[in-house]
């Protein structure tokens, strides 16, 4: 019998492992902060975002202008 292994026994294996378990934290807080970032962005419209069926797009509106106008 082939038993398969799901992605919760890889988390609770990463979890037990004291090694690793100092790198997920990171990994975590820095995804969550990148997040925060990105809804901050999108927020005051400096981005936009599109979700379709194909994925997600990230359209610089006003990043561009800024960048010309400092340089």
């Amino acid at each position: 019998m082939i038993v398969g292994r799901t992605l919760w026994d890889f988390v609770i294996e990463i979890l037990q492992t004291p090694g690793l378990r100092v790198f997920l934290l990171a990994a975590v807080i820095l995804l969550e902060l990148a997040l925060i970032i990105l809804l901050l962005l999108m927020q005051t419209g400096l981005i936009g975002v599109k979700f379709s069926y194909g994925g997600l797009g990230v359209e610089l509106h006003q990043v561009t202008l800024i960048a010309a106008m400092q340089g």
